[in-house]
């Protein structure tokens, strides 16, 4: 579910969470620095979306950033969060593969690759869902990324 713009502060607070948690696992990750693009998520709403994860209607499960890259015509996953509490139940990977069947037609997923936990959960999310292409880039980090197509909401 989309996030309001009425709550945009619960946003924000679990995204100081997820901040701190990339900057223990991420060298260079300033635990105090404000997401740079969150205001962009309510005023550029052709190509950035909010996204809740829900269980049983509650908000505290996490939330997902998507935006849409013109410039290479596919969407990108830039932000994905499960709150502690709410992981290893599956509620990451279900909501992922409702984001990927929501958006029809390329995509493209980047983890840090020291980080392995995310490298390993995109894996059980798109492992048997789609066919993807896996490179590792080296830009400001190293950088492992997939690629794909989603046929949309007829996605398996």
């Amino acid at each position: 579910m989309s996030v309001l713009v009425g709550e945009k502060p619960a946003l924000a607070a679990m995204m100081r969470d997820y901040i701190a948690e990339m900057a223990r696992i991420i060298e260079g990750v300033d635990p105090e620095a404000p997401y740079p693009h969150f205001d962009l998520y309510w005023t550029e709403p052709e190509t950035r979306w909010p996204f809740w994860l829900r269980i049983d209607g509650d908000i505290n499960a996490g939330f997902a950033l998507v935006r849409r890259d013109v410039s290479h015509d596919r969407t990108e996953m830039a932000e994905f969060f499960v709150t502690p509490s709410h992981r290893r139940i599956d509620v990451g990977k279900s909501a992922a593969r409702r984001l990927i069947a929501r958006f029809r037609g390329s995509w493209r997923i980047t983890e840090r690759e020291s980080n392995a936990p995310a490298i390993a959960f995109w894996h059980q999310v798109l492992d048997g869902y789609v066919a993807y292409d896996e490179t590792t880039s080296v830009t400001d980090a190293v950088r492992r990324e997939q690629r794909f197509t989603s046929l949309g909401a007829g996605s398996p």
